[in-house]
C-alpha cells in the first residue's frame, strides 16, 4: 500500500445513500457493484465523491455495506456515517487492484502500531481518481503474530 497511515479526528458525515447487507467479506464486492449501480455512481466516471460504509459492529452475522454520495439521488434515503474522535486513515493516489488486500495492509500496519480496527470502515472514491480507507481505531495488546511482527 502507498500512502501514509495517519491518525485523525473523523468527522461524522450526512449523506443519501442505498444498503445492502451480507453474511461474510467475500460478498462485499458484489454488493458494493449493486448499490453503485442503485445509485448510478459510475466509480469510474464520477462528477461526486462515493462514500462506502461496511459496518459489521452492530450484528455479528451481518456486515451492512452501504454506498452514499452528497447530492440527493433518486431512490436514496439521508445515512448517517459515524464519526469517530480517532481513526486511522490513508489517501492512496489510485484505486487498488485489490480493496480487501489493501484493508488488510492497514489493519496489519495498525497491529503493528499498537492499534486495532474497530469499525466501521469507511472508503470514499474521490473524483481524482484518489481513494481514502478510514476505520476509527483504539489501542491493542501488542500483538504476538509472527507475520505482523516479521
Amino acid at each position: 500500500m502507498t500512502g501514509e497511515v495517519v491518525l485523525v479526528g473523523l468527522p461524522e458525515l450526512e449523506l443519501h445513500g442505498v444498503s445492502d447487507a451480507v453474511r461474510d467479506e467475500t460478498e462485499i464486492l458484489e454488493a458494493v457493484a449493486r448499490l453503485l449501480q442503485r445509485l448510478d455512481a459510475d466509480v469510474a466516471d464520477r462528477s461526486q465523491d462515493v462514500h462506502l460504509c461496511y459496518d459489521g459492529t452492530r450484528d455479528d452475522t451481518l456486515i451492512r455495506v452501504t454506498a452514499a454520495v452528497r447530492e440527493p439521488v433518486e431512490g436514496a434515503r439521508p445515512v448517517t456515517f459515524p464519526g469517530a474522535e480517532v481513526a486511522a486513515v490513508v489517501r492512496l493516489g489510485e484505486r487498488p487492484v485489490d480493496t480487501g488486500d489493501a484493508w488488510l495492509v492497514l489493519d496489519t500496519e495498525l497491529r503493528r502500531q499498537g492499534l486495532a480496527a474497530v469499525g466501521p470502515y469507511r472508503q470514499t472514491f474521490h473524483t481524482d481518481g484518489s481513494v481514502t480507507l478510514a476505520v476509527p481505531v483504539s489501542s491493542a495488546p501488542p500483538c504476538a503474530d509472527p507475520e505482523v511482527d516479521g
